[in-house]
């Protein structure tokens, strides 16, 4: 039997502007015979399905662990990802894509980045010729240098690719199922899906913004947890507010750096994909990234899973996104120094201290 539900923290609010895509998407939004489907059972896929559920319709969360599908269909909850929050009735875990997709008119990616491209395979013969998608994978392609969203989006027929979109920003699940006011932006090139997925998604609580610049956004996605990195090792030194203010500064000039040198807007950088996402997993102690950045100060070990961390995916886009500046021939000396703490045989945070004691401003 599943627990007692709790109240629905969200609602969906039309805008009082109300342009004719607007319109179009509160239509479609309104007929409750069409689905959305959310492909991944995690933290941030779980609290993205308890948002969307809001609009009291279906929301099929594709799960591949029995122990998390049983969990969310007998119990209602996602204990091992999301414990202690009361799932609707209208989430419904299921085992095969064609039972997730059917009748989808918005799907949500959310699984990690190494699985992105095998799944997209499984799915893109499944999607709709309206099906908007809204991808939250970050990281880096380690053979084409481009944000493994872009890359999986490159692979999709024409008639597809352009209702593939991203969505960013600071996205700490546990917050957003609590019902704490955030905000995430959807970036992309057809205005239709933005304003679905938009409309998906916004309400009380979750603030949705839109954006065109889907490459500097999905850079700025994969960038931020490689700066996070840097963040964690200030707070294991225990350096005070003004040299983490520091180091994000830097970080975040960096990123504008890449962006323009990849055609981006390097102003990307300093939105909710940039600052506003690095300022979370720079910052929250529940961001693995800035954990494995603090957990190596003082540490003998520089392997995530010897530290009690899963996947840190911070590390291996530091890699791809030193080659990439090498390709563009730009300056990235504070991501450089990420890598040389990752690379060091003993005392993981000296490059960092003699990096900070050497820098000049210009």
């Amino acid at each position: 039997m599943r627990k007692s539900q709790k109240p629905l923290l969200y609602s969906y609010h039309a805008s009082k502007v109300g342009s004719f895509r607007s319109r179009i998407a509160h239509d479609i939004l309104a007929d409750m015979s069409r689905t959305f489907a959310v492909i991944g059972a995690g933290n941030i896929g779980t609290a993205l399905a308890l948002v969307l559920a809001a609009h009291r319709r279906p929301v099929n969360i594709y799960c591949i662990e029995p122990e998390v599908f049983e969990d969310i269909n007998s119990k209602g909850e996602n204990t091992k990802y999301l414990k202690g929050i009361a799932l609707p009735r209208n989430i419904k875990a299921v085992a095969g894509l064609p039972e997730a997709l059917a009748g989808a008119e918005a799907v949500f990616m959310a699984i990690p980045s190494f699985a992105l491209g095998e799944v997209m395979q499984g799915v893109t013969p499944l999607l709709g010729k309206n099906t908007a998608v809204g991808c939250i994978t970050k990281g880096l392609d380690e053979t084409t240098l481009a944000p493994v969203s872009l890359t999986a989006r490159a692979k999709l027929p024409p008639g597809l690719r352009k209702n593939f979109c991203l969505l960013g920003g600071p996205a700490i699940a546990n917050e957003i199922a609590h019902g704490k006011p955030s905000a995430m932006v959807v970036a992309g090139e057809n205005p239709a899906a933005l304003d679905v997925l938009s409309g998906s998604l916004q309400g009380e609580v979750l603030k949705i913004g839109q954006s065109r610049d889907i490459v500097g956004v999905g850079y700025a996605m994969a960038l931020k947890n490689s700066y996070a990195i840097a963040l964690g090792l200030c707070q294991g030194l225990k350096y005070p507010m003004n040299t983490q203010a520091l180091v994000m500064t830097l970080a975040l000039n960096e990123m504008a750096t890449i962006l323009k040198a990849v055609g981006a807007k390097p102003e990307t950088a300093f939105s909710l994909a940039g600052l506003g996402d690095l300022l979370v997993t720079g910052l929250s102690a529940h961001s693995r990234n800035r954990t494995y950045g603090e957990l190596l100060v003082g540490a003998r070990v520089n392997e995530p899973k010897q530290l009690g961390l899963t996947t840190v995916e911070g590390i291996a886009t530091v890699s791809i996104a030193l080659r990439l500046a090498a390709k563009k021939k730009i300056r990235v000396p504070l991501l450089e120094t990420v890598e040389a703490c990752i690379k060091s045989r003993l005392h993981f945070e000296r490059p960092l201290i003699k990096f900070l004691k050497q820098l000049t401003l210009e």
